[in-house]
């Protein structure tokens, strides 16, 4: 394989987005060992795999479908795509894509027959079609005016809500108020994966109506959904009290409060101009921020056991 190629294929692949899977993952399980203190190794480390690996699936479909989208519509962006930028053959990428959806479904399917209970069965069905349809085709979830509450559901608390389920079931039921507290101590997780895509979508609005592409973006324009940001951010941290008030977080992950500068300032950059390659990043390097420094809270508040 020529270096080319190899470029090519980690190009598709976006290592650096594997981190917006990990993190969720660290937190589910950060969540049953302080809640429930309970892990369950082997559907542990069978959920990172999958999660993982349908995280890659993920990208290198969203590069495959992006290739024959702009291919069909012959404005000659398909060769700024890695596979054509790098001569990929298109059939390869996608048996590779599939081989890598196998992979990640097969660990899923595992996980159902261990744990046998219905919830997980529907919420990997959910996640799993989201996974598919995210880029799939021609009228995709991203592209239309629910993606960033798809991505939400699916990457921020999706995630979070089956690490921890696996490792405390069958000990204790899924309830409504499980659920609640899910949704609370997942606030974070929930409001950077709406927020990616929110960005996303706000820096390639002008595209996005080019392409008739209907995006919530299109619907609310682009002052609309830098609001939305705004009120996200607080709903994220306001999330997050709650869940320290009934103590199914520790008070050290309020650490994230050292991040509102970050948030303001890369806000505010933003706010100015909406650029994909200039002010999109800041997105991202507040993603991660809240990220790391919510878990190293949480790692804090086991560690010392913080109530």
């Amino acid at each position: 394989m020529s270096p080319d190629y190899k470029k090519g294929y980690y190009e598709l692949i976006e290592p650096r987005t594997l981190f917006n899977s990990v993190i969720p993952l660290i937190l589910g399980i950060f969540y049953a060992w302080y809640n429930y203190h309970q892990l369950h190794l082997w559907p542990t480390i069978e959920m990172i795999v999958a999660m993982i690996v349908l995280q890659v699936f993920m990208n290198v479909n969203d590069g495959y479908w992006d290739y024959k989208r702009e291919k069909a519509a012959k404005t000659g962006d398909h060769k700024k795509n890695p596979i054509g930028m790098y001569h990929l053959d298109p059939a390869q990428v996608k048996w590779f894509s599939l081989i890598l959806f196998i992979i990640s479904a097969a660990c899923g399917i595992l996980i159902g027959f261990q744990t046998n209970n219905w919830i997980i069965w529907i919420l990997g069905l959910l996640c799993y079609g989201i996974a598919i349809f995210y880029s799939t085709g021609s009228h995709t979830i991203s592209s239309g005016p629910f993606g960033e509450i798809a991505a939400a559901f699916a990457m921020g608390l999706g995630i979070i809500l089956v690490m921890v389920y696996i490792n405390i079931y069958p000990d204790y039921r899924f309830t409504w108020s499980f659920l609640g507290k899910m949704i609370l101590a997942a606030g974070i997780p929930e409001i950077c994966n709406y927020t990616l895509l929110l960005g996303n979508n706000v820096c390639d609005y002008q595209e996005d109506i080019n392409n008739g592409r209907h995006t919530l973006v299109s619907y609310i324009g682009v002052k609309g959904g830098l609001y939305l940001f705004v009120v996200n951010y607080v709903l994220g941290y306001l999330l997050t009290i709650w869940a320290v008030m009934i103590n199914i977080l520790p008070w050290s992950v309020l650490l994230i409060v050292i991040c509102i500068p970050l948030l303001v300032k890369n806000m505010q950059a933003l706010w100015r101009v909406q650029n994909k390659r200039i002010t999109f990043p800041k997105v991202v390097q507040n993603t991660h921020a809240l990220f790391i420094i919510e878990a190293l809270g949480f790692l804090l508040g086991i560690i010392f056991n913080l109530k």
